[in-house]
Formats: C-alpha cells, structure tokens, sequence
C-alpha cells in the first residue's frame, strides 16, 4: 500500500527538498508508471521526471512499446508530475541533478534488477544526493505480455469486489501538496446509485460537467488526447469506467487485458479528471444521463449511436477529435510483433497469434 508521510515531511520524517529528480524509460501499463512515481514525489515539494529517448534506450538494448513522444505526454498527465522532460541521460550524473536545479535524486528498489539497471545509477547511488525508495508491487509489461500469450481472463475481476481496493485507489486520487482527496471515485450500482469509494471535490453550480466513458483499456496516449479534448468542452470531467465482464462480453476473448482496477488507477491519476465512476454501464441510458445530469457527453466520432440510445434527442452529444490517433488494437499489435526479453532468465519470446478483435478504443 502507498502511503504519505506527514504534510511537509518525507516518509523517512526529513524536511521535503524543494525539487526532486527521478527518470526511466516509463512504458506502457501507466497506472504502474504512476504508482512508481508517487512514492517519489513524497521526497519533494516537486517532482522532475526525466525520460529517456528511443534513441537512448536503442543503444542500451531496450525496445519499448510506446514512443518517447507518448510517454513523455503520459507522465506529464500524471498529477504528481510537476515537471517532465525529454532525451533524459540514461545514467544521470551529479551534473545532471545541478542543471535541473534538484536537491536529490530518488531511485526506485528494484527487487530483481537486470544487468543494465543496476549499472544505471552505479556511479550517482554513492551520493549523499541520492534517496533510494522501496516500491511496492506493480503490474510490468512482461505480465501484460504473459496475458495475451496465456490468452487468460484469470485478471478480471467482479465490479463489486471494486470496494475492496479502497486503500489501493485513495493515493490516486489525493492532491500531491495536501494529501487531500481531489477527485471521486464511486462504484456505480445496479439500482442507479452510486457507492463513495473516495470522496473528493464536487463540481460547483457553474462548472458544466462533462460526461465520457468506454473500457480505456491498456491506457495509451490516444485515450489521454481524447480525455484531453473533452475536458476543453468544459470544467468537470466525469470518466466512466465499463466492467470487465461487460467489456469481455463486447470484445470477446481475453478482454479487457487490464482489468476494472488497474483501468481506473490508470485514469484517476491524470490531472484532468475530476470523478471517476466504475463499472458504469456500457451503453449510456437516458435514465443514466438523469442521474449525473452532465451538461454535455464527449465521444469518439466513430461511436456506435447504440452506445448513447436514447440520448440524441438531449442534445447533448458532443463528438471530439482527439489530436493524437491511436487504438487500443494498434497496442497489441506492437506488442505481439516485437520481442519481449523475460525479466528472470533474458529468454526471447514472441507473442503472437493473439486475437486482435478489440473494435473499441
């Protein structure tokens, strides 16, 4: 479990330095990439993320699935991000600390580094400017990679065992100065109610309140281009988050690869979002609309109109064009047809033949 220390204070109970520095590589499955960064922000009053280049990890033999430009726009989303910068130095060094202007450098507790890890920090680890963290544990890419060549549905879970994983979802959702809640997150429930998980800051009588939902599924820089431009139509973004077993029933398979809590941790930690509501159902009803009563409802061109029945005639669909262009299906397919290095004994493996049927973003 994530926990804070006291307001102003590390979790080791020092006085928090004014700016810290951290960096990786940061590839998909963002909600592990946000839970990696958040006990690093506990060590300062701002958090620097640098990232490192395609061009970068290339010359130290790492192929990521997402681009530099992608995850660098990910881990700028992310709340407690205050700065994010590109073609970040592999090893970073003293100097490189001076010219961000940082007091330290924190550096995650990899339990079983590989070669390349632990030659990463080997010369600045020494310092006195250098905090070593424990992280806790997370989802990696390799077992991302082991669910679609297992084609295995054992990660999906029952929406409402959602309530289980409170302790799991508040650090998501707490402002990174005052470690107060500033978003919801509620279960949505069979009878049209809506169960607080955690409970944050309400919209205002005059924010309009924008309504999106779907499956974001291995959240990808095209989910946050769209969330992104719904949030331009007005204050308060609500995002709802389909169920697994609604989402499997859709798409069939071994969808969604990443199942109803990790979605959410994904999206209740971008800095845009006001409210999440989970396991929402997934075609959007007009009894549904009455009960969070948004001023306008965001979707994707394409969405099929059963999606949204009976809501046309409110007049408050809005279509948004997200600037940047990419689907849940393109993912896998960069997956399947890359070589992924096991963690534990530097095998090569391929994924492929995975069912590729996801039609939805």
């Amino acid at each position: 479990m994530l926990k804070a220390g006291p307001q102003g204070l590390t979790p080791d109970g020092e006085k928090k330095k004014a700016r810290v520095y951290t960096d990786g590589f940061f590839d998909f499955v963002h909600f592990s990439n946000a839970k990696l960064l958040w006990p690093a922000k506990q060590y300062g009053k701002k958090l620097i993320v640098g990232i490192h280049s395609d061009d970068e990890l290339d010359n130290n033999g790492i192929c990521p699935i997402f681009t530099d430009e992608e995850r660098y726009r990910l881990i700028s989303a992310i709340r407690w991000v205050d700065e994010a910068f590109e073609d970040a130095p592999f090893q970073p060094e003293i100097s490189t600390l001076n010219q961000l202007d940082c007091d330290i450098i924190a550096i995650p507790d990899i339990s079983h580094p590989t070669t390349v890890e632990t030659a990463k920090y080997e010369e600045i680890r020494g310092s006195d400017r250098a905090k070593q963290y424990v992280i806790s544990e997370h989802v990696t890419d390799q077992e991302v990679a082991g669910r679609l060549m297992l084609v295995t549905k054992s990660h999906h879970m029952e929406t409402d065992s959602i309530l289980e994983f409170k302790s799991a979802m508040l650090p998501f959702a707490l402002d990174p100065v005052s470690n107060e809640p500033v978003i919801s997150v509620s279960l949505f429930k069979q009878n049209y109610t809506f169960a607080p998980i955690v409970i944050g800051k309400k919209p205002k009588a005059t924010d309009k309140v924008i309504y999106v939902s779907g499956a974001f599924d291995l959240f990808h820089a095209g989910h946050l281009s769209f969330l992104e431009a719904a949030k331009e139509l007005g204050d308060h973004l609500i995002v709802g988050i389909v169920g697994d077993d609604d989402v499997n029933e859709e798409k069939g398979t071994i969808f969604p690869v990443m199942n109803l809590l990790e979605r959410t941790l994904s999206v209740a930690s971008l800095k845009i979002v006001n409210e999440v509501f989970v396991g929402v159902p997934p075609i959007t009803t007009t009894r549904f609309v009455n009960l969070i009563k948004p001023t306008k409802i965001a979707i994707y061109p394409e969405t099929h109109p059963r999606r949204f029945a009976g809501c046309t005639q409110l007049g408050i669909i809005k279509e948004v064009a997200p600037d940047y262009d990419a689907t849940c299906e393109e993912i896998l397919e960069r997956i399947t047809s890359r070589k992924i290095a096991s963690s534990e004994d530097d095998e090569i493996a391929l994924f492929s033949g995975i069912p590729l049927n996801n039609n939805q973003h």
